[in-house]
Formats: C-alpha cells, sequence, structure tokens
C-alpha cells in the first residue's frame, strides 16, 4: 500500500515519498494499538437502531483486547457501513461478492457500501433481469484499494465484460 504511493510519486520527490511512508505506517499502527471504547448497552443501541436480528451475537473488545483483531468467529462492523445499508445478518449477495474479492467488511470503505447497497436496490427495483447476481455486479464493479480500505469503483470500459 505505501509503496503503490511511493512509486506514484516523482523520483525527485524521494525524500517527501520516503517521510509520507513512515507517516503512514506510523499511522496505521497507531489506528491498529487504538482500544474500542464501545460498550454492551451502546452495542443494545446499534442493535434496535440497524434492526439487527437477536441471532445476530454483537461484541464489544474487552480492555486487553483490539478491536481489528476479534475473536475468531467473528467480524468488525463499522456504524458508518450500516448508516450506509449495511444490514446483519448480512445479504447473501454481500457476502458471496466480499468472498470472491477475498475482504472482510470493514476493509470496505462506508461510501463504497452505500454504492453496493444502491447498485442492488437499483437492480431490484427496476426488475428488468430478475435479481442481480455477484457476477453481474463484479462485471461492473470491482475493488479499488485506496490507503488500505476498498472502495468499489466502475470497471474501466476495457474491463467490463460482453454480456453485462
Amino acid at each position: 500500500m505505501v509503496s503503490e504511493i511511493s512509486e506514484s510519486l516523482d523520483k525527485r520527490d524521494a525524500p517527501a515519498a520516503r517521510v509520507l511512508d513512515e507517516k503512514l505506517r506510523r499511522s496505521a499502527t497507531e489506528v491498529s494499538m487504538a482500544r474500542s471504547r464501545i460498550t454492551a448497552e451502546e452495542l443494545e443501541d446499534l442493535r434496535l437502531s440497524y434492526d439487527i436480528s437477536s441471532f445476530v451475537l454483537l461484541w464489544a473488545p474487552g480492555p486487553k483486547e483490539r478491536a481489528d483483531d476479534p475473536p475468531e468467529g467473528f467480524i468488525n462492523i463499522y456504524e458508518p457501513a450500516m448508516q450506509q445499508g449495511l444490514r446483519l445478518p448480512m445479504h447473501p449477495f454481500f457476502h458471496e461478492v466480499l468472498k470472491d474479492w477475498n475482504l472482510a467488511p470493514c476493509q470496505i470503505i462506508p461510501n463504497g457500501w452505500g454504492q453496493m447497497v444502491a447498485s442492488y436496490l437499483l437492480w431490484v427495483v427496476a426488475e428488468t433481469r430478475g435479481n442481480l447476481t455477484p457476477r453481474e455486479f463484479e462485471s461492473i464493479y470491482r475493488p479499488c484499494r485506496s490507503l488500505g480500505w476498498y472502495n468499489v469503483s466502475p470497471r474501466l470500459r476495457s474491463e467490463v465484460g460482453n454480456g453485462y
């Protein structure tokens, strides 16, 4: 990630690239060491706000645990993704797209979730070809990495397969 940014800088900016590399590495380390401050009560408020099924187990990291390192069988979800339309339990369509892209839900930026949800809903409302399949979605959109996160970007015209 950091090297991608450095390579994109002009050769004459090599010192600036090294400074940027170091700042990004430090920032990523600080974020990963941050402790979650969410309480069990706040989790229940989120459950109510986003109509999360009681079958979905919500977990708040303890004082010696990190939010970016959940126990086995758990995933991280950030509230801004929920604000953009991600819901739990996750719809099979989104689960399949993430599985194909080899990404966890917390790796997609909130606007990316908004794009995915809106695309799916618009396709369903239009009802032109039945439900949108992950394959059809992936023929139009691709994950695009930026500073360790992923956005959902339209494929370039040359990348789009025939038939969609």
